[in-house]
């Protein structure tokens, strides 16, 4: 059994080794400048251009016969993990190149995962796949236990600076405005059917990051110590992402794993500098 993401899952290097994954990359154009989210891409120019840059930047998702030849390239059945439809055609695209794969070889079986999230979200299903992959679980087996976490699984994340999603259109330009005045940081999250929601909004970064982290800990309260895999992503904030799971240890007694990793170039053009994005 084989794992496709698109790139909007975050995964090192070391992450690509140890799920196997391999990855349908975005494309992110800034200026006229395309930068193919493959890994190759250096986050910090990159986000710099998008600094500098007075439009916004525009990202295009993989064809659906790039997923269809990934779909096809491994052997045996595939899972593919894609970022919530409620936030780009990724899914849309995967579901026309399974039906493309399908009409070349009928026999191959491919579920496609709406993460109904984002970035340390797919991360975080890709490494479940893997484990239950390894553990012998069936196609069917694997496809119920995934779709049930999806809806349980939690995504929250803190933005040092709303410039970029202002500029998207994904926020307003008074409220970026009235953040960057008042140093307001906001605590956003999915909605639970993969939208984006605020949750609460802070003074500061660190007090973003310290309500994002004080709701992680009523998320997973009575749960057994230790029980619980966190993804973290960062972007560029290397520094205070190990804070960050400083702050988890210290307030959430059932988070036992937390597996870091820096954002891709598609998570950076959302999460931009200094972003923290968790899931659990």
């Amino acid at each position: 059994m084989n794992i496709l993401v698109d790139s909007c899952c975050d995964l090192s290097p070391e992450l690509r080794e140890r799920t196997k994954a391999s990855v349908a990359p975005l494309t992110i154009t800034i200026d006229g400048t395309d930068y193919v989210d493959d890994g190759s891409v250096e986050i910090a120019p990159y986000l710099e251009a998008m600094r500098m840059s007075k439009s916004p930047a525009r990202s295009a998702c993989p064809s659906p016969d790039l997923y269809a030849g990934k779909m096809l390239a491994g052997e045996g059945d595939c899972f593919v993990v894609t970022l919530s439809s409620k936030l780009s055609g990724s899914h849309n695209a995967a579901s026309i190149g399974r039906e493309q794969a399908l009409e070349q070889d009928a026999g191959k079986r491919i579920h496609i995962f709406d993460s109904e999230s984002a970035s340390a979200g797919e991360t975080y299903l890709a490494l479940m796949l893997r484990e239950l992959i390894d553990a012998g679980q069936s196609f069917e087996q694997i496809v119920s236990v995934v779709e049930e976490k999806i809806r349980s699984l939690h995504t929250l994340f803190v933005l040092d600076s709303l410039d970029n999603l202002v500029k998207n259109g994904r926020v307003s330009k008074a409220i970026g405005l009235l953040a960057n005045v008042l140093s307001i940081r906001l605590v956003m999250s999915d909605d639970g059917s993969g939208a984006i929601k605020q949750l609460s909004k802070a003074r500061g970064i660190r007090g973003a990051l310290s309500q994002m982290v004080d709701t992680c800990r009523r998320h997973t309260e009575g749960l057994a110590a230790g029980s619980q895999r966190l993804v973290l992503s960062y972007c560029n904030c290397l520094e205070r992402a190990q804070q960050v799971c400083q702050m988890i240890r210290e307030k959430c007694p059932a988070i036992g794993e937390i597996v870091m990793t820096p954002t891709s170039a598609l998570s950076s053009m959302y999460a931009y500098d200094g972003g923290i994005v968790i899931a659990y």
